[in-house]
């Protein structure tokens, strides 16, 4: 939804810009265009204007081209104008979990696991861990929330703003056939279906993310943290390299497989900050993401201002004429 944003930001067209971010709308386009993206605790920004996906989930977030930015920026839209403190390299100390750092693209590991190299290089102390209960925990939460909220929250909106449509009406004149097919097959009918074929109701899906099973995907983070005595988890925004812009671009199946990293902390309501790593061999832009625990939004500004002074920032884009 951002993508906008995030393509102005890279071609210096802006030297920042605001996005939402739901699932990845902030971090995901900051990433494949070569600049810094922060998606903040939700509730940590006033949200309010903005069209709803999931208020469990949604949330506002700056982009921009250097930390310098996002740091003024967060404080603008906080009101918090203490000075960050900086942090050496050496007192940081960043989980490496497998889940997120399997079945990444070569190019994308080539670049972020050199980043890693130059990381360790400076003194930051990086963590080989596993987190075996995240995917069944981030799995009942995720697609729940976002697909049962979407309903209830713009049927509200559409009313608190006086618009002059009904949700029906809204649904109906939907055009990007993606977008249509989740609403008219999912959304509306509030049902999920299953790997193995079924067809699940939603509402009782939705009833246990929010009774439990946020609180236990969250759950999965704090053990990790703690057991570990990290300051924030380090991985590659976005497994694979900025695809061509085709139809098959926007399917589902891709967007699934560009936001997999991204995806447990956007249910998990975490800060998440994605900072560049490098350029791929195709000269594309390759993002790592630093997730913290939930209010741990300055700690985690802090590190990328660590991280950003390690791995530099990416030059501007050489347009042709």
């Amino acid at each position: 939804s951002s993508s906008g944003s995030g393509a102005a930001v890279g071609a210096r067209l802006a030297p920042a810009a605001l996005g939402t971010d739901t699932g990845a709308s902030v971090r995901l386009p900051a990433s494949v265009n070569g600049s810094v993206g922060f998606r903040p605790t939700v509730g940590r920004y006033d949200g309010a204007g903005i069209t709803p996906i999931s208020h469990t989930r949604d949330t506002a977030g700056p982009i921009a081209n250097s930390m310098a930015d996002i740091v003024l920026l967060d404080s603008i839209l906080t009101g918090q104008t203490e000075p960050l403190a900086p942090l050496p390299p050496a007192s940081i100390r960043l989980g490496v979990a497998a889940y997120f750092w399997a079945d990444l693209d070569p190019e994308v590991q080539a670049v972020s696991e050199a980043a890693l190299n130059t990381l360790r290089a400076a003194g930051v102390t990086l963590v080989d861990l596993d987190m075996p209960d995240l995917p069944a925990a981030n799995a009942a939460v995720g697609m729940p929330l976002c697909l049962f909220e979407q309903k209830p929250d713009l049927t509200a909106y559409l009313a608190r703003y006086h618009v002059g449509v009904s949700f029906d009406e809204v649904v109906a004149q939907i055009s990007s056939p993606d977008v249509k097919g989740i609403f008219d097959n999912l959304i509306v009918p509030g049902v999920l279906p299953t790997p193995d074929g079924q067809v699940l109701p939603l509402q009782p899906l939705y009833e246990h993310a929010i009774a439990s099973g946020r609180r236990e995907l969250i759950d999965v983070y704090r053990r990790a943290f703690k057991e570990h005595a990290l300051d924030g988890l380090l991985f590659p925004t976005v497994p694979v390299p900025p695809p061509a812009a085709t139809p098959e671009a926007s399917s589902f199946e891709t967007f699934a497989r560009l936001a997999r990293n991204v995806d447990p902390g956007s249910n998990a309501g975490l800060p998440g900050l994605s900072v560049p790593a490098g350029l791929s061999a195709q000269g594309l832009p390759v993002g790592l993401e630093i997730d913290g625990l939930p209010g741990e939004d300055r700690k985690v500004l802090a590190i990328g201002v660590a991280v950003e002074k390690i791995l530099g920032r990416i030059a501007a884009p050489q347009f042709q004429p």
